[in-house]
């Protein structure tokens, strides 16, 4: 906020100017319950309430839930529907959502210096919370051949990437300005989903990555370090998640095992080389 309003003085925080700052934040993929508390703590500060200062700008909706991960059969048909798409971000933008967690404004910003394909890693910037700014994240096999494809694309397009080019150009209908980052893509995403039967939002994806770190026993901190932050409610969704592996993971292991009798037409199958048996007399 202090960097889009910090320098506004108060007859300037008109309402029109309000709404544009809740739009900018909007395209940077922040909850709406996050901006209206950011409005509500800006009022706080002036000293009038929200209803006085911008009586015609009216709150974001804000969710209750706290979304849900994409089943393995979903997110097989969103890749496969990434084919021959139109919109030429896409294709990496979803894997690299599902296969980091990060949030749509955090990947559209990313800018190659941030990228580091011989270190597998990358570098998220700005944030939705302060812990989540300048965290690492590792990148995975499936996640470099995504990267190296979009890298080909990119020199083609644009030549060989400087540090201060963006990994997702700005440009309609197709991405003209590398020093520039898209900051819509509703419609393109609008069309995968129609076009799969999937319905989820786009921030989906990081549900489903904090999901299968869940059922894979990581750890809170380990989520927590790689998401940057989570919400009370979501810890507490993904700590029962976990603790459904583990204990399907602990199911089968027993005391004590049913011996399993062979078929009444089934022939024995040596797993050795049979040994021919000696009688020993018992002196």
């Amino acid at each position: 906020m202090k960097k889009a309003l910090g320098n506004v003085v108060l007859s300037d925080l008109t309402d029109d100017c309000i709404r544009d700052y809740m739009r900018q934040r909007q395209a940077e993929d922040i909850s709406g319950r996050t901006i209206n508390m950011e409005i509500g703590e800006l009022s706080r500060a002036i000293g009038q309430p929200w209803s006085l200062l911008w009586p015609k700008v009216r709150k974001l909706e804000e969710r209750k839930d706290v979304g849900r991960a994409l089943s393995d059969a979903e997110q097989s048909r969103l890749l496969d529907g990434l084919k021959n798409r139109r919109t030429p971000h896409l294709p990496t933008l979803i894997p690299l959502l599902l296969l980091t967690g990060m949030r749509q404004g955090e990947a559209l910003s990313l800018a190659w210096t941030q990228v580091d394909l011989m270190g597998n890693s990358l570098r998220v910037g700005r944030a939705k919370t302060s812990s989540g700014t300048g965290r690492t994240i590792p990148i995975n096999g499936d996640l470099a051949t995504t990267l190296a494809a979009h890298l080909a694309w990119f020199v083609k397009e644009f030549g060989e990437p400087r540090p201060e080019h963006y990994l997702f150009p700005w440009g309609k209908p197709v991405p003209s300005d590398p020093m520039r980052h898209a900051t819509d893509i509703t419609w393109g995403w609008d069309q995968l989903r129609v076009d799969t039967g999937i319905s989820c939002r786009l921030h989906d994806p990081r549900h489903t990555f904090a999901t299968r770190l869940a059922e894979n026993g990581v750890s809170e901190s380990t989520m927590l370090a790689l998401m940057g932050h989570m919400s009370r409610a979501m810890l507490e969704r993904y700590s029962h998640i976990r603790m459904a592996a583990k204990r399907d993971a602990v199911a089968g292991v027993r005391l004590r095992h049913e011996e399993t009798k062979p078929a009444a037409n089934s022939e024995a199958v040596p797993v050795k080389v049979p040994v021919v048996a000696q009688t020993t007399t018992i002196q």
